[in-house]
Formats: structure tokens, C-alpha cells, sequence
């Protein structure tokens, strides 16, 4: 039997050999075509988690917008695509936020392949917690005020670095924890918990959680205050009494004048308002009992720098108005001494520490609700009023009281 013509076509799997060999070209373009872009999304806290969360995205190179970037351009850089989202994690009634609970959700739903929560809540054990990771690595919480001041923005971008690479979150030590009972504010499941140690980290918490409670807001709504205090300082500009006493009052004596001023203001916006945790309940060696001690210092700091802002703007007022309304001649008439800088400016010191006196009484005109919020970042106010802790404020002497029905 003869052999079939050959027409120049060829069997299937008998290609004819070209010389050429596989494009390497066209395979790297199938594999990269075929990588899955890893997404990553970013949840912060509004406020001052959003702003840091920014700045520090940006240091790294990435923006929080990235959709007019394609996946090929997302696959040959060999990053993987960002998305940032301003919003909260639910909080339960203890005040916890339950990352295990809400993370697979979120996930699913956003379709991320990993998640990033940056929160202002300071969460601790007997220790301020840094961070936690649930759902096997792919969620982490990062705790902001753990973070501290001096190098919180640093510390922030080297863990989100981190985490971006698919590296776990690497700062603190990790700590364990088997129940509720031994966290504050955190989730007792979750897979790992790191903590700050050593020493300085309740000091570092506390710094945290005051620049997280951003004393300048509080400033910003004791209007009533600060109308009051500088009214009443202006008007004793006017007694040649005060000019007397500010002469002769000892620089010592006027110093521990102003610290009992700034103390009063202090304390009665934080009585008034119903700041101060008090919990007496709780057992002295609990883990909620340390962390009532860390939220009254944390209280105390913030209405101690608003108490001294409000000071400061007082007696800057004072001094202006003492130097353009009392004549110097007159002036050095009165105390018999010369009058510019120096009795100037003692006499603005004593008007000031008398007008935050009457500036403290004055803050009970501004309003409860403003003053809290102002008090504490939104997580932690939200915190206070699921758990109550407001509602040990004390009834005020300026509100008419109901009469209960007989």
C-alpha cells in the first residue's frame, strides 16, 4: 500500500519546528493577566485616625483613592490595591467592639481580601493593647492611642507598612487573653493580642488618649466660660484696689493664685459634666478598674490643657485691655512704681485668675452634651453613653428639679 501524499499540513501535535521556541513574552503576559489583585481596605475612625491614616498612606506612596488605577498597572508595580473607608465597627453594650463579629461581614461584603481597622478606643488588658487579629491574620485592628505622641504617626505608618506587605502586625508583645473579664474594650476571641510593654506604657496610653481627646475642641465650646471670665476680669481692671494688691502680691503667691484658679475651673467642669469615672464596684485589681484609673487621668489631662488655654486667652485679653484703657501716668500715680511692662502685666495675671473663677460657674450655661462630646474623641464618648457612665453626673444647682408626684 503506498504512503498518503504529503499536502504540506500537519497532524495535530506534529507542529513543524520553527527554531523559535516558546514566546517568553506572551507567557509572562498570560501569568500576569491571570495574578489576582489583593485588595486590601482600610476602615478608620473619623477624626483624628482618618487625618493620621492619610498622612501616613500617602508617605508610603499610596493614595486613598486608587480607582483610575487598572489591575495590569496594580500587577507590574507588584502592589496591591488600597481602599480607604471612613467608618465605625459596631460597639456592644459593654462598650467592646467585637472584631471576629463584624470582620468576616465586612469582608464579604466590601469584597476584600484583607482589612486594616484603625480605631481612636483605647482597648487594654493591664496593658494598653496595640493591636488585634482575627479571622486567621486577615483582619487587624490597630489602636491608635497605644501609639502615644512623640512617634505615634511613625509607628502607625511601620505597622501599616507591615500589614500592606502581608506581614503580621509586629509591635508590642503578644498577650493572652480568655475572657472578657480580661480585656477593656476589646475582643476577648480574638487570635492574637499584642500589648505595649515596658516601662512608660501607661504614660505613653495616657498621652494617646489625650491628643486622641484633642483638648482644643473643649476649648472651642466653653464660649459661656470664656465670656464670663473675661467679662469679669475686665470689670475689676477698673478698681484701683486690684492694681494695689497686684502690686504687692508676691510673684509666688500670684502663681499659686492662678494654679487654684485653673484647679477650680478644673474641677467643676469635670463635677458639673459628670466626667469622673467612678465604678466603685469594680474590684481594685480588675482589668476594668485599671482602665477607670487611665480614663479619669486621660479626663483630668484634657480638661487641665482646655482649663489652661481658656487662662492664657483670658489673661491675653486682659492685658490688652488694661494696656489700652488705664493711662500709665495714672497708673504709676496709683502703685507708685512704673507701670509698663511689668504692672501691666501683674495686673492682668490677677484679673485673669479672678474672671476663671467666675469663668468656672460660667461653663454651666454651655451646654452638657456639647461639653462631653467635646471632652472625648467620638469612639470614647459613644463608649460613655452605651455604658452609662454620664449617668453618675450630678443633679446641678443651676437646673430646676422635678418634683416627683406624691
Amino acid at each position: 500500500m503506498s504512503e498518503p501524499a504529503h499536502t504540506g499540513g500537519y497532524e495535530p501535535g506534529d507542529e513543524p519546528d520553527t527554531g523559535t521556541g516558546p514566546d517568553p513574552e506572551a507567557d509572562t503576559d498570560a501569568f500576569m493577566a491571570s495574578r489576582h489583585v489583593t485588595v486590601i481596605g482600610v476602615m478608620v475612625d473619623p477624626g483624628l485616625p482618618e487625618k493620621r491614616v492619610i498622612r501616613v498612606l500617602g508617605t508610603l506612596g499610596i493614595r486613598p483613592d486608587d480607582s483610575d488605577i487598572t489591575d495590569d498597572e496594580l500587577r507590574a508595580s507588584g502592589h496591591p490595591r488600597v481602599q480607604v473607608r471612613t467608618s465605625t465597627l459596631p460597639m456592644r453594650l459593654d462598650g467592646s467592639v467585637r472584631l471576629s463579629d463584624s470582620a468576616p461581614g465586612i469582608l464579604t461584603a466590601q469584597g476584600w481580601d484583607r482589612m486594616i481597622y484603625v480605631t481612636d478606643l483605647p482597648l487594654t488588658t493591664r496593658r494598653p493593647v496595640i493591636s488585634q487579629t482575627v479571622h486567621h491574620g486577615t483582619v487587624t485592628m490597630l489602636c491608635l492611642p497605644a501609639f502615644g505622641v512623640l512617634r505615634a504617626e511613625e509607628g502607625l505608618r511601620q505597622e501599616i507598612s507591615r500589614l500592606l506587605r502581608g506581614k503580621p502586625a509586629g509591635a508590642g508583645v503578644r498577650e493572652s487573653v480568655h475572657a472578657g473579664a480580661d480585656i477593656e474594650g476589646g475582643d476577648a476571641d480574638a487570635d492574637v493580642t499584642r500589648v505595649i510593654d515596658g516601662r512608660g506604657r501607661g504614660l505613653r496610653l495616657l498621652l494617646g488618649m489625650i491628643s486622641g481627646n484633642r483638648p482644643e475642641q473643649l476649648y472651642r465650646v466653653l464660649t459661656g466660660c470664656l465670656a464670663i471670665a473675661v467679662a469679669t476680669g475686665a470689670y475689676g481692671i477698673f478698681y484701683g484696689s486690684m492694681w494695689q494688691m497686684s502690686h504687692t502680691i508676691s510673684v509666688l503667691r500670684m502663681a499659686g493664685i492662678s494654679v487654684f484658679a485653673v484647679g477650680a475651673l478644673s474641677f467643676w467642669l469635670i463635677y458639673h459634666n459628670g466626667l469622673w469615672n467612678r465604678w466603685p464596684d469594680r474590684d481594685n485589681d480588675s482589668v476594668a478598674q485599671w482602665r477607670a484609673r487611665m480614663d479619669n487621668r486621660a479626663t483630668l489631662g484634657t480638661v487641665l490643657i482646655a482649663a489652661v488655654m481658656i487662662y492664657t486667652t483670658v489673661f491675653v485679653a486682659l492685658l490688652v485691655v488694661s494696656v489700652v484703657i488705664v493711662d500709665t501716668n495714672f497708673f504709676r500715680q496709683q502703685v507708685g512704681d512704673e507701670a509698663f511692662p511689668w504692672g501691666y502685666g501683674k495686673l492682668a495675671w490677677l484679673t485673669a485668675s479672678l474672671g476663671t473663677l467666675a469663668g468656672a460657674i460660667g461653663s454651666s450655661f454651655d451646654r452638657d452634651d456639647a461639653i462631653r462630646e467635646a471632652t472625648y474623641n467620638r469612639r470614647e464618648h459613644q463608649r460613655r453613653q452605651i455604658t452609662g457612665l454620664y449617668e453618675d453626673k450630678p443633679p446641678s444647682r443651676f437646673r430646676r428639679q422635678r418634683r416627683r408626684p406624691r
